[in-house]
């Protein structure tokens, strides 16, 4: 069994250490502030458990004593957030008033309006929502509070707005929509057409059925051709419909639902429906874009010479790059300096396509031409710049950090965030930071991320930093979080210290409470079901609790890591790609023909390319910064360049 080297730096003391700056009195403050501070925390505590039995007057009596605790926004939240039944939009909107800045503010305002609005207390509900909120339900209660003791007018309007969507609307708004049919306008064929095209798109034949109920009998024999068309697009190749401005919307609609399954034929259907239907300049390049889209992905595209032309007159920047990809992979260098000019000055000056540019020079003899650029390239800090360097045998570039001298930032929010992390309440802490940095301009933004740097919160810091697009602060962007912790694991497993940050800098930025979308956790964005499984082999017990932690975290992935490193012959960007798209999918990507510069721009996922690149990228910042010899790609990752 494999003894578990982890618990290096205990894991609560860890995030003591890096989030939890008052955990050490700072340098100005005296003993009696910081026992003041430490007495108001413990005041705090018991205040929210008085809570739990209601509003006593103990409980007013700590209030009182936090009058000046930059948490007692967070007493006030709790205890009217038990009072909402009863609460009026006076007391209500005070509140909101002493929680602007913080995301309690509109975190009381959604769930004061979804309690008003469910309890259908209309003149409550509109003595707090001034305007109409975002969410689809609370729309719904806003226009029938409107319908109710306001404006009917636009109620009717908010209606007409909210049918039409080519999804089921909330249910929420179901009474508001009988309402708006029995006594206000409800839908006309304009409409009703207009959703129909929605759902439609949305490939909701159904709703196309729902909807024909409104219709009158002319647009309902348009909507019978609609469904037709869904059903059968293909058929729009050999087919005529009479020439008006909505047979033009109904074929255009066809032919883009079949440019997905067969990019030939909709091709065929456009040049057929071109010569007689009134369609729009956006309608037309819509139709092209998705051909050639998908035919970019097809077996069955659309003609390679209409392609080309087809590129060259629309100029989008992303079907060219899917195009130049293509080129890439296949090494058809001729090909990539023709189409390179299609694309936007902005993008033809980023990075890659330089690289790409240099690399069909170099293959088409225009060595001349080539050298320049490499050389330039070879000067940025970024993964093709990298490459660029290693290429010509030069050392990578780090841009120095941009330490201008900037006035502190001065915010109540701070203050939020530092009481937060002290008590242990870091997913508090983290929706404060990101609501101020949100509303920080980008000057105050890098100032916030070099206190926090300071402070010791590594997380907060690069995304204060990131969030400025501040990308020659380097030290702020890749700042060495739980060293000791990382270097352990490197050592246990036989991997590059370097690497392990790089992954878990682009994984979480660094954020040990980090939860994907898809549900990955933790530094590294272990996957729960990939955790167990590494727990296992590595004779841990498991808790996917345990993934927030950062030892047991980095203690997974990096043996996830060395894994991968072990299954693809010690090739790095197969093992990235691999950690981050799947190994399975890896297998199906592996062509040993193509060099690796090439191989990782032909991945499918731009995800993938996107995260193999940038933790390549990511690892030689780290170990040029500590000192250590960058190495972009290995002596096995490289591959003669043809």
């Amino acid at each position: 069994m494999k003894r578990f080297i982890g618990w290096v730096v205990p894991t609560v003391l860890a995030q003591t250490l890096l989030f939890n700056p008052i955990a050490v009195a700072q340098p100005d403050a005296d003993a009696q502030s910081v026992d003041l501070r430490m007495e108001q925390r413990a005041q705090y505590r018991q205040a929210l458990e008085e809570l739990r039995t209601g509003i006593g007057p103990r409980y007013r009596t700590l209030r009182e004593q936090l009058s000046d605790y930059p948490l007692a926004v967070y007493l006030d939240y709790e205890a009217l957030i038990g009072q909402l039944h009863d609460l009026q939009p006076g007391s209500a909107n005070r509140f909101l008033a002493d929680a602007a800045g913080s995301p309690l503010q509109e975190r009381f305002r959604r769930a004061y309006l979804m309690h008003k609005g469910r309890d259908r207390h209309w003149r409550e509900f509109l003595g707090v929502a001034d305007r109409a909120p975002r969410d689809p339900e609370l729309q719904c209660y806003y226009y029938r509070a409107q319908r109710t003791v306001g404006d009917k007018q636009l109620a009717w309007q908010g209606a007409s707005e909210l049918w039409n969507v080519g999804e089921s609307q909330d249910d929420a708004c179901d009474i508001l929509f009988e309402r708006w049919m029995s006594e206000g306008p409800g839908p006309d064929d304009a409409l009703v057409w207009s959703r129909a095209l929605k759902a439609f798109e949305a490939r909701n034949p159904h709703l196309i059925r729902y909807v024909k109920r409104f219709a009158s009998q002319k647009m309902s024999g348009l909507l019978d051709e609609l469904l037709s068309v869904y059903r059968r697009p293909d058929l729009l190749v050999n087919d005529a419909h009479t020439a008006d401005a909505r047979h033009a919307e109904l074929i255009n609609a066809g032919i883009s639902r079949l440019a997905r399954f067969n990019p030939a034929k909709a091709r065929q259907a456009l040049e057929n429906a071109r010569a007689t239907q009134p369609f729009t300049d956006a309608q037309l390049q819509d139709m092209e874009s998705l051909i050639v889209r998908h035919s970019l992905f097809a077996q069955s595209s659309a003609p390679e010479p209409w392609l080309i032309e087809t590129l060259e007159r629309l100029r989008d920047d992303d079907l060219t790059e899917i195009y130049l990809r293509n080129q890439v992979t296949e090494a058809d260098w001729p090909a990539i300096l023709g189409g390179l000019p299609w694309l936007s000055e902005g993008r033809r000056s980023d990075d890659k396509w330089r690289y790409w540019q240099a690399r069909a020079l170099l293959a088409t003899g225009s060595e001349d031409r080539a050298q320049p650029l490499l050389e330039a390239l070879a000067t940025q800090r970024s993964y093709h710049g990298f490459l660029a360097a290693q290429r010509l045998g030069q050392p990578y570039q780090l841009s120095p950090a941009v330490w201008n001298d900037r006035q502190p930032v001065s915010d109540p929010a701070l203050g939020r965030v530092e009481e937060l992390l002290a008590l242990d309440q870091a997913e508090a802490a983290r929706l404060e930071w990101r609501s101020l940095i949100a509303r920080l301009d980008n000057d105050d933004r890098v100032a916030a991320a070099q206190r926090a740097l300071a402070e010791g919160w590594i997380y907060y810091a690069i995304h204060a930093a990131n969030t400025a697009r501040a990308w020659d602060e380097v030290d702020l962007r890749f700042p060495e979080a739980y060293g000791s912790i990382f270097a352990a694991h490197a050592e246990a497993e036989a991997v590059a210290v370097t690497e392990l940050l790089a992954i878990a800098r682009r994984e979480s930025a660094m954020d040990p409470l980090a939860r994907s979308p898809v549900g990955a956790l933790g530094l590294m964005q272990v996957m729960p079901a990939t955790g167990k499984i590494v727990a296992r082999q590595m004779g841990l017990p498991y808790r996917s609790s345990r993934l927030l932690t950062a030892d047991y975290n980095i203690a997974l992935g990096a043996h996830y890591y060395r894994s991968l490193l072990d299954r693809f012959d010690q090739h790095r960007p197969k093992a990235l790609a691999g950690y981050n798209a799947g190994p399975h999918r890896v297998r199906r990507w592996v062509d040993d023909e193509l060099p690796t510069d090439r191989w990782i721009e032909s991945l499918p996922f731009r995800e993938t390319r996107d995260y193999v690149q940038n933790v390549l990228a990511y690892a030689v910042i780290y170990d040029q910064r500590a000192g250590r010899r960058p190495e972009l790609l290995r002596q096995n990752e490289l591959m003669t360049y043809p």
